[in-house]
């Protein structure tokens, strides 16, 4: 029976008067590829800061594989798998490429491995090598954005969460990109978990989706249950011809 790798538990946070999340609640599979999709200001982004550990929850519960995470910092969570990427990507802007994938591998590699060996396995399979001793500024959006996902897994990774990886990119460079993250699921069993606005993109990607509005999850199922959900058709797509195009 597949593990449960991610298990959010009746989740809520309010900043104030402001709800941003209202009993969320959902799991994710280990090896799966799951979409988190919903309109701005639908809790997307404030979801993936108290998984990751950066927010703390009014209330709820995060489980990382089988054990309660709730109250542990990012860090930890980093060291035990728990990986992300940010909307902007965040780069060490006076480091070079491999550089920057070499800070995460030297604090998470496993015991006994040479996070030398690590980081050129990275810069091998993200297709990176021409680019591993050039500054971040001197690369493109979507190299950019490649090195980000190496510095997120470098390591050890068993949970990524992606944070509109995909924005900003051209279609031919979009596409590149879903193939080197479903290759990297494929090839590692790597969990992964995609932040989109755009439900054609993702239905490239991902069998589940979970859709977040105003604050709470209105429903989960696949690309085309979700097309066609009228829910989720009055609440965030407007109409479902075409959005799965």
């Amino acid at each position: 029976m597949t593990a449960i790798a991610l298990e959010v538990t009746h989740i809520a946070k309010q900043f104030g008067g402001l709800v941003a999340l209202r009993d969320v609640s959902f799991r994710v599979r280990e090896g799966e590829v799951m979409g988190l999709i919903g309109p701005n200001g639908a809790g997307k982004s404030t979801l993936f800061e108290i998984v990751s550990g950066n927010l703390t929850p009014s209330s709820g519960r995060v489980a990382f594989f089988g054990r309660d995470c709730t109250g542990d910092p990012a860090h930890l969570r980093r060291r035990a798998g728990l990986c992300r990427t940010f909307q902007k990507v965040r780069l060490f802007e006076s480091m070079t490429v491999a550089e920057n994938i070499a800070v995460s591998a030297r604090q998470c590699v496993k015991p006994g491995l040479d996070w030398r060996v690590e980081v050129d396995a990275i810069l091998r399979r993200l297709r990176l090598e021409p680019q591993a001793d050039r500054m971040p500024a001197e690369i493109t959006l979507a190299d950019r954005k490649k090195v980000e996902i190496g510095r997120a897994v470098a390591g050890f990774c068993r949970v990524l969460m992606l944070d509109e990886s995909l924005s900003g990119l051209t279609h031919e460079e979009a596409e590149e990109m879903i193939g080197e993250i479903l290759a990297l699921n494929h090839d590692t069993g790597i969990t992964v978990i995609v932040v989109e606005h755009v439900l054609s993109v993702l239905a490239a990607m991902v069998k589940r989706l979970v859709v977040l509005n105003n604050a709470t999850v209105i429903a989960d199922g696949t690309p085309n249950e979700i097309a066609h959900d009228p829910v989720v058709i009055a609440a965030y797509l407007g109409t479902k011809a075409s959005v799965l195009r």
